[in-house]
């Protein structure tokens, strides 16, 4: 991974981040409310008690990015073992005309069954979207691929942001040693 934290982008992998650590310049908030989970349980960053988050943005129909974000982090949850409820990862779709409670649930069946995925209303999303700086493109693409930004977002227990990070996808090991240190220490 490649860690953007308050020491700038691409720091040290080495360098840990702390339950404490706080961005200034990140998000404005990293609270979110009025989202509706895979099941259909209307949901807000609250509900998860004092877990670390990791968010990750993307939608059902992306062929690429978003199945290896969701396998990088189901396979986190399963290496934290019993510090896995520490962290709870949430997906949050850029797709809501798309991505129904339905499509969600399908698409939840290939991944880790702790992970949330979220949808909401436009304007919800739309404003997370914004509140998160994630880049979303205007158009789908003829494959019906809509260009996103593929960062992973860290908010700590107390629902601040600590960083974000993009995922190396040609990394074979050593995939998220410093988020594992991270949630487990």
């Amino acid at each position: 991974y490649s860690y953007v934290n308050k020491k700038g982008i691409f720091s040290k992998i080495g360098e840990r981040f702390t339950t404490s650590e706080v961005v200034s310049e990140g998000i404005a908030s990293a609270s979110f409310n009025n989202l509706v989970n895979h099941e259909g349980v209307t949901v807000s960053s609250g509900d998860f008690g004092g877990k670390h988050m990791l968010v990750i943005f993307g939608f059902s129909a992306c062929k690429y990015t978003c199945p290896t974000e969701l396998g990088m982090a189901s396979q986190l949850l399963s290496k934290l073992g019993d510090h896995a409820d520490k962290l709870q990862v949430v997906f949050i779709t850029v797709d809501p005309k798309n991505d129904t409670v339905a499509k969600l649930k399908e698409y939840h069946e290939s991944f880790d069954a702790r992970i949330q995925m979220l949808t909401g209303e436009e304007a919800d999303i739309k404003s997370l979207v914004e509140n998160y700086k994630v880049y979303v493109g205007d158009k789908k693409a003829s494959d019906g691929d809509i260009d996103h930004s593929t960062f992973m977002y860290l908010i700590n227990g107390k629902g601040r942001y600590v960083g974000h990070f993009a995922p190396d996808f040609n990394a074979s090991e050593g995939q998220g040693e410093e988020l594992f240190k991270f949630v487990s220490g």
